[in-house]
């Protein structure tokens, strides 16, 4: 299986501090080449990034995937809450970002690719204990979203954990996708815009329909 060993997170990037004074003009050049895809309209803040890693459970030794990696701020919270590096694929389409990425973290894979077509750029037979998502779903077309959604119930395990953040604040108005249960729901104020931090357990597909068991 993967490997569990969690070396100091210094080894396998490089100062965060370093890359932040670019990040964020990287960002601007994305956003205005193409806002859509990336939804957003600055990264992600260190609290944002902080509460969405939180939601990743530490045990198991199977994959955790994230979504549109974007300049670093998840993936290196992701780092720092322990996830072992052997364990972290993060799968992004920019050009520019993957450039990015795999200078700030020379030790993670970082694989180039669109996450509608997931389950063809990992491991065959691999478990994938967390996808954690920082796609702009409700920006992407109907379609690729619905495809980017189905890419998780095909692929994630029974119990494992998909985390998704969105700005859109009234997700009580909305259920969780099929087969999964909401666990969890923060708002996060300290970012721009605020955002609802997301933690869904997926129970498989004999679930009857999505279902929410938590509130904030």
């Amino acid at each position: 299986m993967y490997s569990s060993h969690r070396p100091c997170v210094a080894q396998y990037c490089r100062p965060a501090n370093a890359w932040l004074s670019c990040a964020p003009w990287l960002f601007a050049r994305e956003m205005l080449s193409h806002p859509a895809a990336v939804g957003a309209i600055w990264p992600s803040s260190r609290r944002l990034a902080t509460i969405v890693a939180s939601r990743v459970p530490l045990d198991g030794d199977g994959l955790v995937v994230e979504l549109g990696g974007g300049t670093g701020a998840v993936t290196y919270a992701l780092l720092q809450r322990g996830i072992a590096t052997g364990r972290l694929v993060v799968i992004e389409r920019s050009p520019a970002f993957v450039r990015h990425l795999r200078a700030r973290f020379p030790g993670v894979l970082i694989v180039k690719g669109d996450a509608t077509e997931l389950g063809e750029m990992l491991p065959r037979g691999g478990r994938i204990d967390a996808i954690v998502s920082s796609l702009p779903l409700r920006s992407l077309p109907e379609r690729e979203a619905a495809a980017v959604v189905a890419q998780w119930s095909s692929l994630i395990a029974n119990g494992g954990v998909v985390v998704q953040f969105t700005y859109d604040l009234r997700w009580t108005e909305n259920r969780p996708p099929h087969g999964f249960l909401q666990i969890a729901s923060d708002i996060v104020w300290a970012n721009i815009p605020p955002a609802r931090v997301l933690a869904l357990e997926y129970l498989g597909s004999d679930a009857s329909q999505g279902m929410c068991a938590s509130s904030e």
